[in-house]
């Protein structure tokens, strides 16, 4: 009776998070912190004296640069680890952070080194992802992955702070800072090789198991449609990003419309961090009930609404309850991703998926931003419009994505 009760009390205790993904996340937060060209990459490149078609040709090589950089970072976190490639291009970065402060007055060499680092930083998130989503955490994938978000949301809301401490026009400065970060990231994962290393061969002993496993790779490895459902979950991920990326183009421009416009866009993207940074856990145990398939649609769709309800919305109050449903699409539909994308991979293919997944981020980021700013400025009401039914089409493509061969949806675990 006591070993009963032991057992019960261990299965509802929440499972911990592995030290593999502690490490990650932390790193993760670390580089975010300090990635300021990610965030100020068009104010960078105004400094430095850009005309308008070079500073557009300058933003296209940069997100090509990205797709590149994340197809690169899963290919080799297949070849030869993700715990390699992390550290690797933690190290690259250094230099080439440190060199973009010095060329920040000659604009080929800053595009070339910008475009460089961006790729290099790309990188990172697929075997990042790889680790987290491939780690011995007990509890359900979707969850971890939120967990690792936190992290990375947070890097992301500290880097404007520090921007705004040091100077927006201090970019020597803040690419050395960025240099260091990096070089602190490569110290702290080469510390910790050993253990990021063990994490990856338990994942491939996983897969090797899974192979001998036959009722397994009759539902994993043999299934005819497994490949087209991971790059229907990657192909609906891009899409579903490059309307995410309204939120950076469509959005503000919507906002002229309204009397302190610009005021209210800073709020929007506080309300974003904090929704993100306070719910995103909480709300992976409660779509990890859910069908993978059906909380992915159902994300990607809330994600369009919210920003048409903002984008079309006349007032304060309606363009911050639109922002909340965004964010609350966001909150599910990306960890939902990455761990369908685990879920439908087996572990060797993992960290490639998971660059593919990245790289589909990156042309989101990419061309959603001027699809955005030439829609609303052609005809606002008919581009929003559009957004949600862009949305609900990719979201119902997500659900028929997670439809097995028996026509029964998987769970991600």
């Amino acid at each position: 009776m006591h070993a009963l009760t032991i057992a019960v009390l261990d299965r509802r205790k929440p499972a911990s998070f592995p030290a593999e993904v502690w490490i990650v996340s932390v790193t993760t937060f670390l580089s975010r912190s300090v990635g300021f060209l990610a965030l100020y990459s068009t104010v960078f490149y105004k400094s430095v004296g850009l005309s308008a078609a070079a500073l557009s040709l300058a933003l296209f090589a940069a997100g090509f640069a990205g797709v590149l950089g994340s197809l690169a970072g899963g290919w080799l976190a297949t070849r030869f680890g993700s715990t390699d490639v992390l550290i690797a291009g933690s190290v690259l970065n250094v230099p080439l952070l440190f060199l973009l402060g010095l060329v920040s007055t000659e604009p080929v060499w800053a595009i070339v080194s910008a475009s460089l680092s961006v790729a290099v930083t790309q990188s990172f998130a697929g075997p990042a992802a790889a680790l987290v989503t491939g780690s011995g955490y007990q509890g359900n994938t979707v969850t971890v992955v939120a967990f690792h978000r936190i992290f990375l949301s947070s890097g992301v809301t500290v880097a404007p702070i520090l921007v705004a401490v040091v100077g927006e026009d201090n970019f020597s400065t803040l690419f050395f800072l960025s240099s260091l970060g990096s070089l602190l990231t490569a110290v702290l994962l080469l510390s910790e090789r050993a253990r990021l290393r063990a994490a990856d061969k338990r994942a491939q002993s996983r897969d090797r198991a899974t192979e001998c496993d036959a009722d397994s790779a009759a539902d994993t490895a043999h299934d005819a449609f497994r490949a087209a459902r991971l790059w229907a979950v990657v192909g609906v991920f891009g899409t579903a990003m490059a309307v995410y990326v309204q939120s950076m183009s469509g959005t503000p421009l919507s906002l002229d419309r309204i009397s302190g416009g610009g005021q209210l866009y800073g709020v929007l993207i506080a309300v974003n961090s904090i929704f993100i940074i306070a719910f995103e856990l909480p709300l992976s145990f409660m779509t990890s009930k859910l069908r993978w398939n059906y909380a992915l649609g159902l994300g990607i769709f809330v994600t369009g609404l919210g920003l048409a309800i903002c984008g079309l919305g006349t007032s304060w109050t309606v363009c911050i309850f639109g922002f909340v449903l965004f964010s609350l699409g966001e909150a599910i539909f990306i960890p939902q991703a990455s761990a369908a994308i685990a879920k439908l991979a087996s572990p060797s293919e993992n960290p490639r998926y998971q660059g593919y997944l990245s790289a589909a981020q990156s042309i989101g980021f990419a061309v959603g931003p001027g699809i955005g700013a030439f829609g609303v400025l052609h005809d606002l009401s008919l581009y929003w419009a559009l957004v949600v039914q862009i949305s609900f089409v990719t979201g119902a493509v997500a659900v028929v994505a997670g439809v097995n061969k028996n026509r029964s949806p998987d769970r991600v675990g």
